[in-house]
């Protein structure tokens, strides 16, 4: 489970921008010992796939008088090649689409992290996905759950970080303080979910307001939809629609309509509220980190 109690900057005290330093790159030590205790949960009893990883890897495994791929993988590597192993234990457990488990054909070696039934790949695949998450590693699972892949392009961190300079302006508000707070919540540690979806939407509140509503101090992405709903041609963007049957701003509109739609703990009632997924998180930052650099540069604007 996610804890909460994402704090904000201080930037007299920490001058760093958080949304630099808010991913660890490689193994940290902090990541070190639960990555290894993981690597050998999955191989101790199964030699014959950890060999089939050391080959792969074109590691020389070397524990002493007795032979065990296994211990030497979890333990004999260095904390930079436990990212390899990982990879190459999710990439060489992928089971075939057109293959089925069958004893006598050699399927259940070649994927020991479902070799146990069908549900276990995915339970040890979930216990590492939560493990980088809550260490903050650069590194998740990929979707298709055959490798890792870098959770954020360094291009994109530093176009989130080039927003929060440009934001910094008194037409933008509080939003680079809100969106510096989703990144933190959302890609630091301790992460939070919902806050970090809750604090990307005010960062494209404050952003947005001096635009659509300036005269409105309780503006919300509401309002200020209703707004462009009923006058959508007094605004535009650097880019036209052209002749595409579209206003100009339907683009801006709807990028902000799925962000305020897509929150789900906004409100509560009888039923269980459905809190914010991680995905949904990392999904509502980034959106939120485009829709604040277009308002904060003046990429959309008010028509004369």
């Amino acid at each position: 489970m996610f804890m909460r109690g994402c704090r904000r900057r201080d930037p007299q005290t920490d001058p760093q921008p958080l949304i630099e330093k808010s991913l660890t790159e490689g193994v940290p030590s902090h990541l070190e010992t639960p990555l290894r205790r993981w690597i050998f949960s999955i191989l101790q009893d199964d030699e014959d796939n950890a060999e089939r990883i050391a080959l792969d890897l074109r590691m020389t495994v070397n524990t002493g008088s007795v032979y065990s791929p296994a211990k030497f993988l979890a333990l004999g590597t260095s904390r930079d090649q436990l990212i390899d192993v990982v990879n190459s234990m999710l990439r060489l457990s992928t089971p075939p689409a057109e293959q089925r488990f069958n004893p006598g054909s050699g399927y259940g070696r070649r994927s020991y992290l479902t070799m146990y039934g069908g549900g276990r790949r995915a339970d040890e695949i979930a216990a590492l996905q939560e493990m980088l998450t809550l260490a903050g590693s650069a590194y998740r699972v990929n979707d298709a759950q055959t490798g890792l892949e870098r959770r954020v392009e360094s291009t994109v961190q530093q176009a989130a970080a080039h927003t929060l300079t440009t934001s910094r302006s008194p037409q933008s508000g509080s939003a680079s303080q809100h969106l510096e707070t989703a990144w933190q919540c959302a890609y630091g540690r301790n992460p939070d979910p919902s806050k970090a979806y809750s604090e990307a939407i005010k960062a494209v509140e404050s952003a947005s307001q001096a635009l659509i509503e300036p005269n409105n101090s309780r503006a919300t992405l509401g309002t200020m939809l209703g707004v462009i709903r009923s006058s959508p041609q007094r605004f535009s963007t650097a880019i036209p629609a052209g002749n595409s049957g579209t206003n100009d701003f339907d683009l801006v509109a709807d990028m902000m309509r799925r962000l305020w739609q897509g929150q789900t703990s906004r409100h509560g009632s009888q039923s269980p509220t459905p809190m914010e997924t991680q995905e949904q998180a990392e999904m509502a930052v980034h959106l939120a980190a485009v829709l604040v650099q277009w308002f904060a540069a003046g990429l959309v604007y008010r028509r004369p």
